[in-house]
């Protein structure tokens, strides 16, 4: 059986900004997944993995200190966030190309 490991697709993106509008991810090309930190200090956060739009109630809410785990290309290209209250939230993204051995 083979191992699996992660390496560092480059293009993390810090402090992306998740406000009114729907907010989406700039993945670059051999990014296979990747991981999202809701920053502790932010409001909650909705999101979508299947390229549907949330709202501040429809979607998975994610709180300050939440990881999300995007586990495919698909989902890092349908992945959607909004914020759930008047206020932005900050999120960090950094992604991974995710390899077999």
């Amino acid at each position: 059986m083979g191992t699996r490991s992660r390496s560092s697709a480059g293009g993390a993106q810090f402090g992306l900004s998740v406000a009114g509008t729907v907010a989406t991810l700039t993945v670059p090309r051999t990014a296979m997944c990747a991981e999202i930190y809701v920053r502790t200090s932010s409001p909650p956060i909705v999101f979508t993995r299947d390229g549907t739009d949330p709202t501040s109630t429809q979607g998975i809410q994610a709180n300050g200190g939440d990881l999300i785990l995007l586990n495919s290309r698909d989902e890092l290209e349908r992945f959607k966030a909004i914020r759930q209250t008047s206020t932005s939230a900050t999120v960090d993204c950094e992604y991974f190309t995710d390899l077999s051995g």
